[in-house]
């Protein structure tokens, strides 16, 4: 993949007003993901999963695309809420909900709850009866992804086992809550249709034995290549079959393919291997430390020279080298190069590590660059510290 030529051009345009790294973001190619979506699946009802990106410039314009919100904590649904969504088109995942998250909720509006476990399902009829829930199930299914990644298998913290299923309803219904369907996830970054054909018949098997039920929330976790035209048609017809509204829940497959990260080099060091320094890292940028992933990186500057790379960071940490093996032409000090794929979990997974600050981050409208977030101060890192 590349950069889109105009999206290109703003980004070194930008490069000459802000300061690096930065993050930014093409606005027409988030589009274009929707829309083949939308294509794959005309019927299904599409939840957002605002943790790939939370930023709120982004969200109001899925509010905008008649998008719902998947969140994952109580700081995603007030970021939801902040952007306008009603609790009804908010959906709170994740395997804990404390009393004290549950008591927020009562007062703030109570989004629709996704339930993760049998004392989850017992907590919530007793503090929220009559709340709108699913229920998670764990397929115990094998999955094609990295382990950290594979949410669906039965050793997996997520989801009950479909053997205690039957439990949860009967608690769930004791309780007051009523229970809109079940929800299916079985991971992220899944290439292979094969992974979701074996979940589509676990949902179909349950839903025979202990529906109906309103809604069939078939998750998310599309990898960037997975053919949705293979998905889209079963799935379909698999709620249609159960008279249950479709729900999705994507996240990266949405906005990773959009994003970058803009960084300036700084000179080559060698020293039994040849290290680009460039000023973004792992504070900016974890994926590549936490998940061993390889982002593609393409050079904003040319050279009639060659020569291969590892990107090393700032941080002082021998982990924080971005990527490895990257042919590039010749560097300069000063000259750009754009990490590729960062659109989603880049800017969400920032830290303040060595109290760095978190990075600017820019939209790409297609016309012109909007900021979504300033960069934060050095101020702002110790405000409450008093």
């Amino acid at each position: 993949m590349s950069i889109p030529p105009a999206f290109r051009q703003a980004l070194i345009e930008a490069a000459q007003r802000f300061p690096t790294p930065f993050y930014a973001y093409d606005w027409p190619t988030i589009q274009a993901r929707l829309e083949r979506l939308r294509k794959a699946f005309p019927k299904a009802e599409v939840f957002y999963a605002l943790k790939a990106n939370p930023r709120l410039g982004l969200l109001r314009r899925f509010r905008a695309q008649g998008l719902g919100m998947e969140a994952v904590s109580l700081g995603e649904v007030y970021r939801a809420y902040r952007a306008g969504f009603p609790p009804a088109q908010v959906l709170l995942n994740g395997p804990l909900k404390t009393p004290s998250l549950l008591e927020t909720l009562r007062r703030w509006g109570i989004p629709i709850l996704g339930l993760d476990s049998l004392p989850e399902v017992r907590r919530v009829g007793q503090a929220l009866p009559g709340a709108q829930v699913l229920l998670r199930v764990n397929p115990d299914l094998p999955v094609t992804t990295h382990h950290h990644l594979a949410t669906g298998q039965g050793e997996s913290k997520f989801g009950l086992l479909p053997e205690d299923l039957e439990a949860a309803l009967l608690e769930a219904r004791r309780g007051g809550l009523e229970v809109l369907g079940l929800h299916l996830h079985l991971g992220s970054a899944l290439e292979r249709p094969e992974d979701f054909a074996a979940g589509y018949a676990l949902m179909d098997g349950l839903y025979r034995s202990y529906g109906p039920f309103a809604v069939m929330n078939l998750g998310g976790g599309f990898g960037l290549g997975l053919a949705l035209e293979a998905l889209g048609p079963a799935a379909t017809a698999l709620a249609r079959k159960h008279g249950a509204r479709l729900w999705l829940e994507p996240g990266r497959y949405l906005v990773a393919e959009a994003g970058v990260l803009v960084a300036r080099c700084y000179g080559v060091k060698r020293t039994r291997r040849s290290y680009l320094l460039i000023d973004a890292g792992m504070s900016q940028f974890l994926r590549p430390m936490l998940y061993g992933a390889a982002h593609p990186v393409e050079p904003l500057y040319e050279s009639p020279r060659r020569g291969v790379y590892d990107l090393a960071g700032p941080a002082c940490e021998a982990g924080d080298v971005l990527a490895r093996d990257v042919a590039l032409p010749e560097p300069r000090e000063g000259d750009l190069l754009a990490i590729l794929l960062a659109g989603a979990y880049g800017s969400s997974m920032s830290s303040n590590y060595l109290d760095t600050p978190r990075p600017l981050e820019l939209l790409w409208t297609g016309e012109e660059l909007e900021v979504l977030r300033q960069p934060q101060s050095l101020e702002a890192l110790l405000a409450e510290e008093g």
